[in-house]
């Protein structure tokens, strides 16, 4: 059985799987010291009961094979690094919503996506496709994963510059941005009603992926002078995750450039007051 503090790589390495299609969950659970079940569970999508160095993994048996096998990595992330409490039950948000805090979900569903979506096999399959959820749906079948899950990985190791935003009825959740994009541009707190998500979120049932004008989905002052591309899909709990991404650079350029001058305008202003 394999040691607490191993990460998935670690444990893919010690199994020896380099593909997607030995990523068998349920002997990967078993060598971690975790029994894999599926039942009909009402009110969760699975759940863990430890004791001492075993684990039962309780799985949603009517769910699809893509959110068991998601939801089973995930208890298992919390049989590895969260052990020593009593017991998880966790609902189908967690899967969505839970990605940008720090607590034992967000962690749960990283050590998910680590362990079933390896980068070194990932990468490569996904080198030069498009960021579109049609890109998602076609590497979520490969890896047999969910959909949120899936799309993260693209966008953090796709090759575009692109955003994952999660909004719900209250307005955003949460977003994810590859490297090009990380700390220089941020989300509105809600998509703009020229979006394909607010016409989601509104009833419609809108054309995507569309061009839509950048200031409907970004916070920044040049905004409006720039077009991005928008894919946005509904999910069954009215989240709305929507693909954003930039064939052209010129606005990533013209915000490092804008935010070079104001860094040395606020230079010279210190300069000035010394």
């Amino acid at each position: 059985m394999s040691s607490l503090l191993q990460t998935p790589t670690q444990i893919l390495m010690d199994l020896g799987i380099r593909d997607p299609g030995d990523l068998d969950i349920e002997a990967i659970a078993e060598y971690c010291g975790a029994t894999i079940r599926y039942k009909p569970l009402h009110g969760s999508e699975a759940r863990i009961l430890g004791y001492k160095d075993r684990a039962i993994i309780t799985v949603n048996s009517v769910s699809s094979r893509e959110r068991q096998r998601f939801s089973a990595g995930h208890e298992l992330g919390h049989w590895m690094r969260d052990r020593g409490q009593v017991a998880f039950q966790c609902e189908d948000k967690s899967f969505t919503r839970e990605w940008s805090a720090n607590n034992p979900e967000t962690r749960a569903n990283r050590f998910a996506s680590d362990l079933l979506l390896p980068v070194p096999m990932f990468r490569p399959l996904a080198r030069e496709l498009p960021v579109t959820f049609d890109t998602v749906r076609r590497l979520a079948s490969t890896f047999q994963m969910s959909l949120t899950a899936t799309t993260i990985r693209l966008v953090e190791h796709g090759w575009l510059p692109s955003m994952l935003v999660c909004n719900t009825d209250e307005g955003k959740a949460w977003f994810v941005a590859s490297s090009e994009l990380s700390g220089k541009l941020w989300p509105v707190n809600r998509p703009g009603k020229n979006t394909v998500a607010h016409a989601l979120q509104s009833g419609a049932n809108p054309q995507s992926p569309q061009d839509i004008r950048s200031s409907e989905w970004i916070n920044h002052p040049r905004a409006d002078r720039y077009w991005i591309k928008e894919d946005s899909v509904m999910l069954r709990d009215r989240t709305v995750l929507s693909l954003l991404w930039w064939e052209e650079e010129e606005q990533l350029l013209d915000q490092e450039e804008y935010e070079e001058r104001r860094f040395s305008e606020r230079s010279d202003q210190r300069r000035d007051w010394e």
